[in-house]
């Protein structure tokens, strides 16, 4: 089949797709199916291939993937190959096609069937480890787990096979030719097993026990501040409901039904304020020196400075980070 053959089928070609091709780009696609074709012709077959590849994404004719898949064979990738002729001959023409297009997809159907006998099998196996454990590549391309041990087509030539497990990579190089089928097996050496890693036994960080002993004072501490506040709050109300009643700024009523019971809740709860407060304080303040003093692994920021604070209306920590 010549250029002039390949011109006059582009010409008649009727694309999948006619709204989305005008005119300059079947122009451009026949332009560029009669560069490859020459290209073919003169034996420069990669050449060939890239301007048959271009003309083929322009507009789909079965004489130009048919070339392309001849491209493909010349250049020993007969997997890609057959790929591409087994799709040729699988387009469906209209009725109207011309006479070209049928014979090419007529010849891509015979050439496929002529090149699948061709294509070498490679079967890889794997001996001392778990297969499903293994990642197997062939020249650098993963090889799916399911494939382990099972006859595929590869490309004839020299191929790299390699197998990764357990820290350990082993590789080999096999050669094969047309029609040839070959199994190999990768070997781990016996004993071999993955190497668990498992980290060191995590101890305390410097000081957590004397942090936490330091978080639990301080939490007793404001706990005692808050009752020396509340019952200070509730002391303070009472002297004043006394006062309303006619007592004293000491608290020296007049003995009253009224004052009396008033009296008796204002006498118990004046004594908790003042030792809650004291012991709430005291507990504040060490629980604040045992934070401030513990060992840390990094640098406590300068400036950090924590002190409780009690006043009539409350208590609590003020710090400065």
């Amino acid at each position: 089949m010549g250029t002039a053959t390949i011109a006059l089928a582009l010409s008649l070609a009727t694309p999948a797709r006619p709204a989305d091709v005008d005119p300059a780009t079947v122009n451009a696609a026949r332009a560029l199916g009669e560069e490859g074709l020459d290209l073919f012709d003169k034996g420069h077959y990669a050449a060939a291939l890239d301007k048959l590849g271009r003309a083929d994404q322009l507009i789909q004719a079965p004489t130009i993937g048919l070339y392309a898949a001849r491209c493909l064979e010349q250049l020993g990738r007969l997997i890609e190959a057959s790929e591409r002729y087994l799709r040729v001959s699988r387009l469906s023409l209209d009725a109207s096609a011309s006479d070209v297009f049928k014979a090419a997809v007529a010849d891509a159907g015979k050439a496929y069937d002529d090149l699948k006998p061709r294509i070498p099998r490679l079967a890889v196996g794997v001996r001392g480890a778990p297969e499903r454990e293994v990642q197997i590549t062939i020249d650098g391309k993963p090889m799916p787990p399911a494939l382990v041990g099972v006859s595929q087509p590869v490309d004839p030539g020299k191929h790299l096979v390699e197998a990764a497990w357990a820290g350990r990579v082993v590789r080999r190089e096999v050669a094969l030719q047309e029609r040839q089928e070959t199994a190999i097996a990768l070997e781990f050496p016996v004993g071999v097993r993955p190497r668990v890693v498992l980290p060191p036994p995590a101890g305390p960080a410097p000081g957590t026990t004397q942090r936490m002993l330091g978080w639990t004072v301080v939490g007793a501490g404001a706990a005692a501040l808050a009752v020396g506040g509340i019952t200070l709050g509730v002391t303070s109300a009472l002297r004043s409901d006394l006062i309303d009643l006619g007592c004293t700024e000491d608290v020296v009523c007049p003995d009253t039904p009224a004052t009396r019971d008033k009296l008796g809740s204002y006498n118990d709860m004046r004594l908790i304020p003042a030792p809650a407060l004291i012991v709430g304080g005291a507990l504040a303040a060490g629980g604040v020196a045992l934070l401030l003093t513990a060992p840390s692994a990094a640098a406590r920021p300068r400036g950090a400075a924590v002190r409780p604070w009690i006043s009539p209306w409350g208590a609590g920590i003020a710090g400065v980070f």
